[in-house]
């Protein structure tokens, strides 16, 4: 009987470092594939993107890379983006790109938060609102970073009225 113990517990220990390898193996090709396809030269294969990105390269937020702005934050962000990613793709090669322009454009003003309160320490010169009586009145009421600073990233609806032609 304890050669069948002995036997179990050593298949189970192959089991787990065989789930490890694949989960650890599975991780690294899904993290590889997410920062290739987070840089804003990835985006910018996508033809309605183009002039974004471009928009991009001469605002004030050109050091800061697509995702920063434009993930959840959490464990979950990466894979909500990526799968947000694919749908746009998608969406794209059935021709219906006029949802993309609707759907596209997902903020994390956490993000925002973040670097303008001075929690993020990559950005330490960013202009800080803590100091700023208007900004804690507008967070007060619950206003989004974006009813005012909508097009600091980058211009919005760049080619939307292509729709209306």
């Amino acid at each position: 009987m304890s050669e069948m113990i002995k036997a179990i517990a050593r298949l189970s220990i192959i089991a787990a470092a065989i789930v490890f390898f694949i989960f650890v193996i599975g991780y690294g090709f899904f993290m590889g594939i997410y920062h290739y396809t987070s840089r804003p030269e990835y985006c910018r294969t996508c033809h309605y993107i183009e002039p974004y990105v471009v928009s991009w390269e001469k605002s004030p937020h050109k050091s800061l890379k697509c995702m920063v702005c434009h993930e959840p934050t959490g464990p979950m962000g990466k894979m909500h983006s990526k799968f947000r990613g694919l749908n746009y793709y998608l969406i794209d090669k059935t021709g219906n790109s006029s949802e993309t322009f609707i759907e596209a454009p997902f903020i994390n003003e956490r993000r925002c938060f973040t670097c303008h309160i001075g929690d993020d320490k990559d950005y330490p010169y960013v202009i800080k609102i803590t100091k700023n009586e208007k900004h804690l009145q507008y967070i007060e009421n619950e206003q989004k970073c974006t009813d005012c600073h909508k097009e600091v990233g980058h211009e919005v609806n760049i080619g939307i009225e292509k729709l209306f032609e």
